[in-house]
């Protein structure tokens, strides 16, 4: 599925490429919406981060949770510094001010939001207004833009609205009524300065019964009828027996009765069970693993995929039902029933990414921290509404007999891709089916094609202006510069760095006089767009393409100066943090000639009425290190050649080399300046492989109480047994008997 001809679809890429409006992707379930999403990413010129509310649905989208990236604290967000707090409640309230209090942003987390143009944020059905609150007070404050929503970062919301809400307790409501009319995220004091676009993707891919999908918009547009469940309803099969049903799914709206059902299922199957583990590297927390860590499997066993055959061969897809026919201790063989040929289940790698900045380019870049590999299939007699979002059934029995939000129904009704393959366990219950008017009221609001076809063009003229006026404004780099400047503040006698003050103030004194031709220039660049002239954009890239001409050796000369700084300085000793700190001063110079060159190919495209991509920043102007090309210069200058690199040890083989020696954990942390804690996992990856026994690392008593409660609640969430077992276990004895359980 492609955005391929689809005007909706195209038309939110030249938003996100060509605007700076705030975006809300909505449309039914089945349209696309994920698709677009990657195809965006995949192409955008603008430095970007995805996000999602939930670790689950940041996993499948390809990004972050909103927590992690932004280290909000959980509890609500109350949008006043005066509000009245409570004292002693078990609620924990956040104001602006407590929030950048303790924010723990780092300096590195800083400088990429700084530099962020544009954050995704999936599955938007469940972002609090609150919380989308605290994201923009934060982005306000770290890019110092506070009068502008998200500090001027363009937000691309996606998600349907009609599927499942946001969460508040009654008693955190009870604090943020008084400053919310609603908790969906469209209820933000940040978005009534200005409403985010709305584009709704409207295409079914998933459905084509003109009567179901009729139905299915009634329910989603709260528009049900007594026509509509007539028809639902003579789905409904009395007393039917679901496990008689082969190839067809259960959906429920709680997980305890889906579990249920595949544990029974599964046990009523004759033959061997086969386990099999996952396999996690990096950093992957186990409440978002996407699928179970231990896979308990028997020949016959009814599963679904949950990824699509990336092998390209399309043998399955994403909520595929098929059933084990063959198994081993490594292989699992799955065949279909709609005539599919079977196919062999290879294991499938999720990836939990971290965004970094590029120092050397500015761009934000996705970085892989974790993985977890495992078969891509679960259980599947049954499943819950919840995790059957994105999924497609030809057949299936659902029970929402206890619906118990607005959406729910719709939502496992959309899995389907007609009538014919539903069977309902009782019948649709005639009230309570109302979605949230709030909600109605605000997806009705969207504008028609033409309309935004004809803000578009204006939103593009305002954009490419601003980025015009931003590419010329110095005063960041005269703020960078002189903070250098202020920077030397030691004793001469205690600091080599010191003694180079006149340097930098004679730096900071000859770039002045460009900042005041820059401000002349940006004051032309508001004239031009004031008279707003036909020609207005091509007027502007012409001067824009004089000023690049002034600026760019001038600033290219000023950059010279540090690096031949920095080669005055190779034979110095001690002097590391010194020339770090020329080197972002010397990153300061070619950041802003990154913003001049894109500014002319966005006016560029804008006259052209093109669009451009990552590509077409190939040829945007890269920092280079001063310190590393001085090193260079210096080794080709004194003859000296590099020497080769000595094979970097893993530092888990360290740890059991010390091990082995007959050194004890604390001994090897203490020697390592490690935590006891990281030793303890560098020798469970040996006690998984077998050259540790485990009776060497934990003693008999914890490693049972450890063992009968992992085989009793056939759990290995470390949090899990924690709680369960107190002070009888550690938390390192946990880790070492799970490692020595995955091996047996």
């Amino acid at each position: 599925m492609t955005s391929e001809h689809n005007p909706i679809a195209e038309l939110t890429k030249r938003y996100v490429n060509n605007t700076n409006r705030c975006l809300f992707l909505t449309g039914k379930a089945g349209t696309g919406k994920t698709t677009l999403l990657h195809e965006i990413t995949a192409n955008t010129h603008k430095n970007t981060i995805v996000a999602a509310p939930t670790g689950i649905a940041a996993i499948n989208a390809g990004g972050v949770t909103l927590h992690s990236l932004f280290q909000l604290p959980y509890g609500a967000f109350v949008p006043d510094n005066n509000a009245l707090l409570p004292s002693g409640s078990s609620v924990q309230i956040n104001t602006p001010k407590s929030l950048m209090a303790q924010s723990k942003l780092h300096q590195v987390k800083r400088n990429m939001l700084k530099e962020l143009e544009l954050l995704i944020i999936d599955e938007v059905s469940m972002l609090r207004a609150d919380l989308l609150d605290a994201i923009d007070t934060i982005l306000r404050s770290v890019r110092r833009q506070r009068d502008m929503a998200f500090g001027g970062v363009q937000v691309l919301f996606i998600g349907d609205l009609l599927q499942l809400p946001p969460v508040v307790k009654d008693n955190e409501w009870n604090y943020l009524s008084p400053f919310y009319k609603g908790f969906y995220f469209f209820h933000a004091n940040a978005l009534k300065q200005q409403a985010p676009i709305q584009l709704e993707l409207s295409k079914i891919y998933r459905q084509s019964d003109s009567d179901f999908v009729s139905l299915l918009n009634n329910f989603r547009d709260n528009k049900v009828n007594a026509k509509d469940v007539e028809l639902l309803n003579k789905c409904y099969k009395p007393n039917f027996d679901h496990s008689k049903q082969k190839g067809s799914i259960f959906l429920t709206t709680h997980n305890a009765k889906a579990d249920e059902l595949n544990r029974r299922s599964l046990a009523e199957l004759p033959g061997e069970i086969f386990t099999f583990h996952a396999e996690v590297q990096g950093d992957f927390n186990e409440y978002n693993y996407p699928v179970e860590e231990r896979l308990k499997l028997k020949k016959g066993a009814q599963v679904m995929f949950v990824k699509n055959d990336y092998s390209g061969d399309l043998l399955y897809f994403n909520g595929k039902l098929g059933t084990v026919s063959a198994l081993s201790d490594d292989y699992i063989k799955v065949s279909f029933d709609d005539g599919s040929p079977s196919t062999t289940v290879e294991p499938y790698g999720w990836e939990n990414k971290r965004f970094t900045l590029n120092k050397e380019s500015g761009e934000i870049e996705e970085k892989t921290i974790g993985t977890y590999t495992h078969y891509p299939i679960k259980l599947a007699w049954a499943i819950t509404v919840h995790k059957s979002q994105g999924l497609t059934f030809k057949t299936a029995t659902i029970d929402v007999s206890k619906a118990f939000a607005p959406g729910q129904i719709y939502v496992a009704l959309s899995r389907l891709t007609s009538l014919d393959g539903l069977t309902l366990t009782a019948p649709v219950p005639t009230q309570g089916l109302a979605c949230d008017t709030d909600v109605t009221d605000y997806t009705n609001q969207a504008e028609e094609l033409a309309e935004l076809e004809k803000d578009l063009e204006g939103a593009t003229i305002q954009y490419v202006s601003e980025v015009a006026l931003n590419a010329f404004d110095f005063a960041w780099l005269n703020s960078g510069l002189a903070y250098h400047v202020a920077s030397y503040d030691k004793d001469e006698k205690r600091s080599v760095k010191q003694q180079y003050q006149s340097w930098a103030k004679a730096l900071l004194e000859e770039f002045l006089p460009l900042r005041t031709v820059a401000n002349q220039f940006m004051a032309q660049i508001r004239k031009i767009v004031f008279e707003n002239k036909p020609d207005m954009l091509e007027h502007l890239l012409k001067r824009i393409g004089d000023a690049r001409e002034y600026f760019k050796p001038r600033l290219e000369k000023l950059s010279g100066n540090v690096k031949a700084h920095v080669l005055e300085l190779s034979s110095e000793k001690r002097i590391k943090k010194y020339l770090n700190e020329l080197d972002d001063v010397d990153r300061l110079f070619a950041r802003q000639l990154q913003h001049i060159f894109k500014s002319e190919l966005l006016l560029k495209s804008a006259i052209e009425k093109t669009e451009i991509n990552k590509a077409s920043l190939k040829d945007m102007p890269v920092f280079e290190s001063s310190q590393k090309r001085a090193k260079k210069e210096y080794k080709r200058i004194s003859g000296k050649t590099k020497e080769a690199k000595s094979t970097k040890i893993p530092t888990k083989e360290i740890s059991y080399t010390l091990y082995k020696d007959g050194k004890s954990i604390k001994d090897i942390a203490e020697e390592r300046s490690l935590k006891s804690s990281t030793i303890e996992s560098h020798l469970a990856h040996y006690v998984q492989l077998g050259e540790i026994e485990i009776s060497e690392l934990v003693d008999k008593k914890a490693l049972k109480l450890i063992t009968q409660y992992c085989e009793k609640y056939e759990s290995t969430y470390s949090n899990e047994i924690k709680q369960a077992l107190g002070r009888k276990v550690s938390y390192g004895e946990i880790k070492l008997v799970l490692a020595h359980l995955s091996r047996d």
